[in-house]
């Protein structure tokens, strides 16, 4: 049976209840779809929609456009002196979220291994293979996790939500557990968790005691956030996905070397790499 939510919902709600917390917040562009502190930017000369914005025009269109990489980088400076006013980074978190199959019947494929109703998602290869390369290049200093609710009802998840209840919920197993495997499964957030196809158990995982263990001393937030992108670029163009984000790197005006804007630029490539593989970057601090 399908969770009856959208995975876009519990994502939001995750968010929320991360950003709560007391050592975790989200850099300028983080959580925003485009990572330039909007969330779209057109070229249009619609007069039907001038007229909505309140800007009518016959002859001449008063606003005639601007290159985006141009804007993009005029945010630089502000982007730069926000990420230096916050303290110094602890640890990073990549996050890809999961909505699960819930099965209730005796005759799903891991019913022997739980006995009972529980939660199952996909592990999809290209996905997968991103992750792992994140992890040899980021392991000891990034966290690079599947998280997926243990609930399947949409009237769970306002309820997690209302009384902060969604990460007490959640299950979180560390990418790198899960190579090889085509599935993994669990009954309870805080129980431990079956990958398969070749069953591995996989005790609970912790997530607050592991974000305390990983702590970054030896960088500064800019040096640590340039760093972290310059990793995942590299990633990505070695990666199955390379075509697609040399393309979307092309239309993004993103630059062989991060040099020029690196602060941007950096936040623009991990907006890339959630917009190709849903993966979410938290930080905190």
């Amino acid at each position: 049976m399908r969770a009856r939510y959208e995975e876009k919902t519990f994502e939001g709600y995750f968010n929320v209840e991360l950003a709560d917390c007391s050592d975790v917040y989200y850099p300028l562009g983080q959580v925003q779809e485009g990572g330039l502190g909007v969330d779209a930017v057109a070229l249009t000369r619609s007069r039907w929609l001038w007229r909505r914005l309140g800007h009518p025009y016959w002859l001449r269109l008063r606003y005639k456009g601007q290159r985006l990489r141009a804007i993009a980088e005029e945010m630089e400076q502000h982007l730069n002196e926000e990420i230096q006013n916050v303290p110094a980074i602890k640890s990073n978190v990549l996050f890809q979220y999961k909505r699960s199959n819930y099965l209730t019947l005796s005759t799903a494929s891991e019913w022997s291994f739980w006995g009972r109703p529980y939660f199952r998602y996909d592990i999809y290869p290209e996905q997968q293979t991103i992750l792992e390369h994140l992890h040899v290049k980021f392991g000891k200093s990034v966290l690079i996790l599947y998280a997926a609710p243990a609930l399947h009802d949409v009237n769970e998840l306002v309820d997690y939500h209302i009384n902060r209840k969604i990460i007490d919920n959640t299950n979180f197993r560390p990418a790198v557990d899960l190579t090889g495997h085509g599935r993994n499964t669990f009954a309870d957030a805080g129980t431990h968790s079956i990958a398969c196809s070749d069953p591995v158990r996989y005790e609970r995982f912790d997530i607050l005691e592991a974000l305390l263990e990983r702590r970054l001393t030896d960088q500064n937030n800019f040096e640590s956030i340039v760093s972290l992108s310059k990793g995942v670029r590299e990633t990505l163009l070695e990666s199955p996905l390379h075509r697609t984000f040399s393309a979307l790197a092309e239309r993004y005006e993103i630059p062989e070397s991060v040099a020029s804007a690196p602060v941007l630029n950096a936040h623009i490539i991990m907006a890339t790499l959630r917009e190709l593989t849903g993966i979410q970057w938290v930080v905190s601090a």
